[in-house]
């Protein structure tokens, strides 16, 4: 008789086991998502609660969001390979990501939240 194990807790182990998946899988939905968000910014069809106007937010969201993505993905993939040392994997790569998706929540409601609070997090 076979027994069948699930596989979600591997695959979900997968994800986090090297830096470049989930930091440039969120990059490039980030950048869809705010590119949507932004043309309709601009289009005057949605009004986001944020301090910035629509093209000093769209700035925004690309440095902050995008690029800082990109680079944590690289980062965290290439230095364990320059330096020999192990890479940061599992939780606390769950962890860095998971900071990175509540500044981005931030940045879509910044004008909700105390500058000190939407500071620390971006």
């Amino acid at each position: 008789m076979l027994i069948h194990k699930s596989t979600r807790p591997r695959q979900l182990a997968a994800f986090f086991s090297y830096g470049f998946r989930p930091f440039f899988l969120g990059a490039s939905a980030w950048a869809a998502l705010s590119m949507v968000l932004w043309l309709s910014m601009l289009s005057g069809g949605l009004r986001l609660p944020v301090w910035f106007d629509p093209v000093s937010w769209h700035a925004h969201a690309f440095i902050f969001g995008y690029l800082s993505a990109v680079m944590a993905g690289f980062l965290l993939t290439a230095v364990p390979n320059w330096t020999g040392r192990p890479a940061i994997r599992g939780a606390p790569l769950l962890g860095l990501f998971a900071l990175w998706i509540a500044a981005r929540a931030a940045s879509l409601a910044s004008n909700l939240l105390p500058p000190l609070v939407f500071g620390i997090l971006d």
